[in-house]
C-alpha cells in the first residue's frame, strides 16, 4: 500500500518551522498535570511524555522514534520545565513490565 519512502515518513519526523513550534509544543494545563513529576515520573519520562503529548496533534501519529524529534522542539519542551534535553536519550530504553503467566 505505502512505498518504502512513504513508510519512512510516517516512521520519522519532519522538520518544524516556528509557527509550529509555538502552536503545537506549547502544553496546555492539562498536558502539565499530567506530566507532572508529583506523579511519579521522572525527567526522562517526563520529557517523552511532553514530545510525545505534543508531537500527536502536530502530525496526527506519533513517528516510532520519539528521541529523533526536532531538537528545538525537544529543547523548548526540556526549557519548560527545567531538565536537560539530553535526558531524552533514554526514553523508551526501559524494560517492558512482564506479566505473570496465566493461571491455569
Amino acid at each position: 500500500m505505502f512505498s518504502e519512502d512513504q513508510l519512512e515518513q510516517l516512521r520519522s519526523f519532519p522538520d518544524i518551522g516556528k509557527d509550529d513550534l509555538i502552536r503545537y509544543f506549547t502544553l496546555t494545563p492539562a498536558d502539565i498535570a499530567f506530566v507532572d513529576p508529583g506523579r511519579g515520573r521522572g525527567p526522562v519520562d517526563r520529557l517523552g511524555l511532553a514530545v510525545q503529548l505534543s508531537t500527536l496533534p502536530w502530525l496526527g501519529f506519533m513517528p516510532d522514534d520519539v528521541t529523533a524529534a526536532p531538537l528545538v522542539a525537544v529543547a523548548t519542551q526540556a526549557e519548560r520545565q527545567g531538565l536537560d534535553p539530553a535526558v531524552l536519550e533514554g526514553y523508551g530504553q526501559r524494560a517492558h513490565t512482564v506479566h505473570p503467566p496465566p493461571r491455569r
